[in-house]
């Protein structure tokens, strides 16, 4: 039986090609430095921002980061609060995962020193209120087989699924292929989907608390995105459903070292500097009135929107990439309350839950489990750091005061004895700035060579060749620019890596 097992799982992984392709060829007999002085000017300090600004000081450009914020790090940024007794602490927008196959990402964490910190979880919940709790530390990692052991560790029931004509549909998701599954899915909602398949509510479950992790409900979360994202996180590599954490506040595990790699790589870095506009300087720009050769766009939605909008002469370089620039569009309102109570559980649960919201609450994070920080602010005041995160906020859902309602209802339903923890510090935050992933959007998302002279773009939303997702999409676009550049002044490319391009029932 495992022998025969284990030749199924190499003829999947043979189909696949493998988990990690490398997905440009890199000349090595190129020079790896520049001899010429030749700047650019980085817009934006998240993880494409930070990613560009090492490759490219790395091989001895003058590189200029701007970002708006008076810290470092984008959406995995972190922050100092102060509360009216004195407590400081480090804040972040929410708990991020690092998957195994973010490839280019670990690269990154590698070259800036940062990977040390990584620890990998045991296990994680998708917990609900009528269905059970399901978690996925005993499901086997080979595609296909994986969506099998889901129904053995009873995620869902294959029986069901036997009985139904329209579950062949779902081989849609071991179907992946850009072209073809973007002209078919991108129309289409996944709760359109789960309504025409009939999927059991267990499943839908299960699929929608994906969905909210891509910042959409169900209605308008793009089928296709629905079906790329499996492809990328769970169809096309048998590294699992676990992933790794940064052990500590990022402050400490991410941004502390990037500053460091940075500066020590000559990276002039300037926070608290938002950038208006981009104007044209012969084939070069200027920004914040400094000239440069280069400018990679590496900011938000939002912000790119915004820039695109205020520099005149990028419709007429480029009305197509500018239309699609001034299209940008952020998904829905996201929002996460930390608290500190003075209560710890006292049932043993993984620092991190997905929770089948009722109204708005879509996972809860144990930081005292996680972070060292936390956990030493536990021990001490015998309580608990608990993050409460609503992905999507119906837009219903009015402000930060009946957002707290809910969350409060909601964590009290899911962990009950809670109710008599008394909470010592809060921390809200209610944003509107991450990228959509809805129906119809696909087609308008401009490439990272928008086809405007030494500009380049960067970002989880910028139209990827790859499938790459989220953080990930974020670093990989980041290199396919730092590498446009390096090409054009005959430097070496930095190698870029991928999960399999098509899905196992994929047309070849």
């Amino acid at each position: 039986m495992n022998k025969r097992r284990g030749l199924l799982e190499g003829i999947i992984m043979k189909r696949l090609g493998g988990n990690r392709l490398q997905v440009n060829e890199v000349d090595t007999s190129r020079p790896l430095k520049i001899r010429k002085d030749k700047t650019i000017a980085v817009i934006g300090a998240g993880i494409a921002g930070l990613a560009a600004a090492a490759v490219l000081a790395e091989r001895g450009f003058r590189v200029t980061l701007f970002e708006k914020n008076d810290y470092l790090g984008g959406k995995i940024g972190s922050w100092p609060v102060r509360f009216k007794d004195g407590f400081q602490t480090q804040v972040e927008h929410g708990f991020h995962a690092f998957f195994r196959q973010y490839y280019n990402l670990f690269a990154l964490l590698d070259r800036i020193g940062s990977a040390k910190y990584l620890i990998p979880i045991e296990d994680y919940l998708i917990s609900t209120l009528d269905h059970g709790n399901y978690g996925f530390k005993g499901i086997r990692t080979t595609p296909a087989l994986n969506m099998l052991s889901m129904a053995r560790h009873k995620v869902y029931k294959l029986g069901d699924m036997m009985k139904n004509p329209e579950s062949r549909r779902l081989l849609a998701f071991l179907q992946y292929d850009a072209e073809r599954t973007f002209s078919r899915f991108d129309h289409l909602s996944f709760q359109q989907f789960a309504e025409q398949v009939g999927l059991p509510p267990q499943m839908r479950v299960i699929f929608s608390t994906f969905t909210r992790a891509f910042f959409a409900e169900s209605h308008l979360m793009s089928m296709a995105e629905m079906i790329k994202s499996f492809h990328f996180y769970f169809l096309s590599n048998d590294l699992g459903l676990i992933y790794d954490v940064l052990r500590d506040d990022f402050a400490t595990t991410f941004i502390a070292p990037a500053r460091k790699h940075l500066e020590g790589n000559g990276v002039d870095i300037r926070m608290g500097k938002p950038i208006q506009a981009l104007q044209r300087r012969e084939r070069g720009f200027t920004v914040d009135r400094e000239a440069f050769d280069y400018v990679i766009l590496a900011t938000d939605v939002v912000g790119s929107r915004s820039i695109a909008e205020a520099s005149a002469f990028l419709e007429a370089e480029n009305p197509d990439s500018f239309l699609k620039l001034v299209a940008l569009k952020a998904s829905q309102r996201y929002s996460v309350l930390r608290l500190w109570m003075d209560r710890d559980l006292e049932e043993d649960l993984p620092f991190f839950i997905f929770t089948d919201r009722v109204k708005l609450l879509d996972s809860i994070s144990l930081y005292h489990n996680l972070e060292d920080a936390s956990a030493k602010w536990a021990k001490a005041n015998k309580g608990g750091v608990y993050e409460l995160h609503s992905y999507a906020v119906p837009d219903d859902v009015r402000d930060k005061r009946e957002i707290r309602k809910h969350f409060l209802e909601e964590l009290y339903a899911y962990l009950p004895e809670l109710k008599r923890a008394k909470i010592l510090y809060e921390y809200h935050q209610l944003r509107d700035d991450f990228t959509a992933f809805h129906t119809g959007l696909y087609d308008r998302r401009p490439p990272f060579d928008p086809g405007i002279v030494n500009l380049y773009l960067a970002g989880d939303w910028v139209r990827l060749p790859y499938p790459a997702m989220l953080m990930e999409a974020a670093c990989t676009s980041a290199l396919l620019s730092a590498n446009a550049i390096l090409a054009k002044e005959g430097l070496r490319s930095e190698p870029v890596f991928s999960v399999p391009l098509q899905g196992l029932l994929a047309r070849r």
